[in-house]
């Protein structure tokens, strides 16, 4: 779920003038007191390519979503996490419901609002930590199911002149507020640690509500770092008169 917001916020603002570098089908949204409900259409017919990848774009397959690894280093009151994980398998990202978008090609920033109503996740850990007083340590693999995920988006870019003397377009803020409505985990341990990986699970299991508020901050970084990375590779695709004609 989490690299599809930076993939929006880039459609958000093309123009779609670059036809050559987006799919077929995609139509340029004139200024006018309809654009962002123009806009809001052409993510639509977007989102099936999303799913297989723009390459174009240098975007891979995006469901499943694959992260070789992901790195946590959080100390929070309640939470402190040390984690590894590899092989990270995302299923049910692009089916995301767009509410409401707000974009302004004039000033380069784009405000959304989505809904994901379903998230697979699965893949491996290697965790140390503390949650409340519950200690987090062990490695396996975990599956989990996420349902009625909220998120909102604040993007602003910036004009920047490349190398070569080029106007293109930069991140230069990007912010997500996310709220995960409900879930369940599954962890598979080593002998060694199934009784604290079953803990944790039953935890978890049994108070949904407040791990998710509890983790919500690292939820809410991870998905702007990466949001962040995969945006930046998209928009070094563009020049800035391909993006804003």
């Amino acid at each position: 779920m989490l690299r599809y917001l930076g993939i929006v916020a880039v459609f958000s603002l093309a123009q779609a003038a670059a036809t050559d570098k987006l799919p077929p089908g995609v139509q340029i949204c004139p200024r006018n007191e309809n654009y962002n409900e123009c806009v809001k259409k052409q993510l639509e017919v977007l989102t099936p390519y999303l799913k297989k990848g723009i390459p174009a774009m240098k975007l891979p397959a995006l469901d499943p979503l694959l992260l070789p690894s992901l790195t946590i280093d959080r100390n929070l009151e309640s939470l402190k996490i040390k984690a590894n994980m590899s092989n990270i398998q995302v299923f049910g990202g692009s089916n995301y419901i767009i509410d409401e978008i707000k974009a302004n090609p004039d000033e380069l920033t784009v405000s959304l609002k989505i809904q994901v109503p379903s998230v697979h996740v699965r893949g491996n850990y290697d965790v140390q930590g503390r949650l409340l007083l519950l200690p987090l340590a062990g490695i396996g693999t975990f599956k989990g199911n996420f349902t009625n995920t909220n998120v909102r988006v604040n993007a602003r870019g910036k004009e920047v002149i490349d190398k070569n003397g080029v106007k293109r377009i930069e991140v230069d803020k990007l912010q997500t507020k996310i709220r995960v409505g409900n879930g369940n985990i599954r962890l598979k341990a080593p002998p060694a640690h199934t009784l604290t990986a079953d803990a944790a699970a039953t935890f978890f299991n049994s108070n949904p509500r407040l791990v998710l508020d509890i983790a919500s901050p690292i939820i809410e970084d991870t998905a702007a770092t990466i949001s962040r990375a995969l945006t930046v590779r998209a928009l070094s695709v563009f020049t800035k008169d391909e993006l804003i004609p």
